[in-house]
């Protein structure tokens, strides 16, 4: 499956042309899932695909650890 979509960070729900994909690595399997803990989290419906960008990642390692192990992570 491939995208070329801006991708939204799960952790600080941010959308930014600059995270984009083409061939879904990095990005939740569960999609559904985690849209759904996304809505309660922010408030809002995510802008498109979820993942955790690397600012989280650096900042925030047991949150973006966690998310992985609960929604699973393409490879």
């Amino acid at each position: 499956m491939t995208t070329e979509a801006p991708l939204t960070c799960y952790i600080c729900g941010q959308t930014n042309d600059d995270w984009m994909t083409v061939d879904m690595i990095g990005l939740f399997e569960d999609q559904e899932a985690a849209r759904e803990r996304f809505k309660e989290k922010h408030d809002t419906e995510p802008e498109s695909y979820l993942f955790v960008c690397p600012a989280c990642e650096d900042e925030n390692p047991h949150h973006a650890e966690n998310s992985y192990e609960k929604y699973g992570k393409y490879q």
